[in-house]
């Protein structure tokens, strides 16, 4: 009797319980194990993040690394008896891929609408991100959805060619990391986007002319880890990529070499610097 007494009661808390909804995806960053119900577009994904570090390895030490500092006073690496300084460097990093031993590439899950001169738009994986020796945070290339082992990354150091050619910088949202018409070290309203900018000094005389090399034309880059590094669900992936500024004029000869040469060295030097520093878990 007593039973049929307190079933009532039981049965009014059962119809009181209100399901709780969450992000149920086992690769999200907030992966609720006590929600009952699928929330809609409340999961949160991993982040892949790209810090640069920005050396030189000096001619007279090469085994020696120091950060590199604008406006400071270098032996050029092709003949010591020659300095040279760095007044600026800037480029841009996209599509940005971990690729597995297998070969397999993963990208991100981001996607963005890019105005073109002709008034359309395009869709395109938002996957880029600006460097610079002043710019010292790490850049969020975008979000992914993976597990496992990987091998390595890829990258284009640049803007993809067919970006460059048609997109109207000028009017993309200067949020993103392509919005740039407000930044004159990466845009210039008769030149368009300069993908890889480097400005540099051939020499110590106080009143020598800097020369603005500008790179247009993106280069592929593939990178191995030291070792193969798995990625685990629900975490952040942080790179640390370092760019030596010293290979860049490896083969320079900035006693003899027109601008054009030495702009063409440097371009034939500019996916041999960069190199991987670390890559872990956040």
């Amino acid at each position: 009797m007593r039973f049929y007494l307190f079933l009532p009661f039981f049965i009014l808390l059962a119809g009181c319980y209100t399901p709780k909804e969450g992000c149920l995806d086992l690769e999200a960053t907030n992966y609720d194990v006590s929600a009952d119900d699928p929330c809609p577009s409340c999961c949160k994904y991993p982040k892949i993040l790209v810090q640069v570090q920005h050396f030189v390895s000096p001619a007279t030490m090469p085994d020696t690394a120091f950060a590199m500092k604008y406006a400071t006073k270098y032996h050029s690496p092709f003949d010591t008896n020659d300095f040279f300084f760095i007044d600026r460097g800037r480029f841009f990093i996209s599509d940005l891929k971990l690729v597995r031993p297998s070969g397999e590439v993963v990208g991100v899950l981001d996607s963005v609408w890019l105005p073109l001169k002709n008034g359309d738009s395009i869709f395109v994986e938002s996957n880029f991100s600006k460097h610079d020796r002043d710019i010292f945070q790490a850049a969020t290339l975008g979000t992914f959805k993976t597990v496992g082992m990987f091998s390595g990354i890829s990258f284009t150091l640049g803007v993809p060619q067919q970006l460059v050619d048609e997109v109207r910088f000028d009017s993309v949202k200067t949020t993103l990391p392509l919005g740039v018409r407000n930044d004159t070290l990466s845009y210039d309203s008769i030149f368009g986007i300069i993908p890889n900018r480097l400005i540099v000094r051939p020499d110590t005389l106080v009143d020598t002319q800097q020369i603005d090399f500008r790179f247009k034309e993106p280069k592929q880059v593939s990178l191995d880890f030291p070792q193969p590094f798995s990625v685990e669900r629900g975490y952040n992936v942080k790179l640390v990529v370092r760019l030596d500024y010293m290979a860049l004029f490896k083969f320079v000869d900035f006693k003899n070499d027109t601008e054009a040469i030495i702009k063409a060295k440097i371009d034939s030097q500019l996916t041999n610097a960069f190199s991987i520093v670390s890559i872990k878990l956040e």
